[in-house]
């Protein structure tokens, strides 16, 4: 293993981990809000495919049988569209974010262990072979998260760790045949198998 594809090796992940900061930054906004109030109410099987729907209320009061009733409706809403879109948007920012700090502090192990002279050949080999792979992962995420929003989501968060892969999408219509279209576009950029990805709707 040369010097020189270790410090192109690291060079890829500086500049695929930069690609990630980027598109955080551009599909959440500059001062993305952080999530509050988010629940999963309820999950329904279908095929292979895991749907969660997450709803955002506002705690309600009891109905009132005095005259007052209509008063106590009124506080009794669900928080309005753009209150529960922002929350969701909040979600998918802190997770990204989440994503890229992690996604930065493996870089910098992997590093380490590269340059450092007390490392033996084997362990540099194995660091250069995590490094070539983390930086798949992270341009691979950037891609299908950008290609399932091409695809009519408002927004898409994917995690891949370990041979495996989630899915998160919100703001379209997830069903069985759109849940198969997102595995197929997971396998082809990313290699994963069918079976090693989950699909769930935030909504």
């Amino acid at each position: 293993m040369t010097f020189g594809k270790r410090q192109l090796v690291i060079a890829a992940l500086v500049v695929a981990l930069g690609a990630a900061v980027y598109l955080n930054w551009q599909f959440s906004g500059n001062d993305p809000a952080a999530v509050a109030g988010t629940e999963e109410s309820s999950t329904k099987q279908l095929g292979q495919t895991t749907y969660v729907n997450t709803e955002v209320t506002s705690s309600g009061s009891s109905k009132s049988e005095s005259k007052n009733e209509e008063s106590s409706k009124t506080t009794d809403k669900t928080k309005p569209a753009a209150a529960e879109d922002a929350d969701i948007s909040g979600h998918f920012a802190d997770e990204r974010t989440k994503r890229s700090q992690s996604d930065a502090k493996a870089v910098e192990t992997l590093s380490d262990i590269i340059e450092a002279a007390s490392s033996s050949e084997n362990a540099k080999k194995e660091a250069v072979a995590a490094a070539e792979e983390l930086a798949s992962n992270i341009k691979a995420q950037s891609d299908i998260e950008s290609e399932i929003k091409s695809k009519g989501f408002e927004d898409a968060f994917v995690s891949i760790n370990n041979n495996s892969c989630n899915v998160l999408v919100y703001g379209g219509k997830l069903d069985d045949a759109s849940a198969i279209a997102i595995k197929d576009i997971v396998n082809r950029q990313a290699g994963t198998a069918f079976d090693k990805i989950t699909v769930s709707e935030s909504k």
